[in-house]
């Protein structure tokens, strides 16, 4: 599983984690930590696809 894979698994484990908890901060900072994921995700695959990509293949 490639990296980019496992931050956007992260980011519904972790928005889904915020829907279980009952604290209101808890729940907001999973949310916080969900989207950090999920943007980091794709900004790991933007740069795996740029123009540098194809020379290192």
């Amino acid at each position: 599983m490639n990296q980019t894979a496992t931050l956007h698994a992260a980011f519904g484990v972790l928005v889904v984690a915020g829907f279980l908890v009952s604290g209101q901060l808890l729940s907001y900072g999973l949310y916080g930590l969900g989207a950090a994921c999920f943007v980091a995700g794709i900004l790991l695959a933007r740069r795996d696809d740029g123009p540098d990509a194809a020379e290192s293949a």
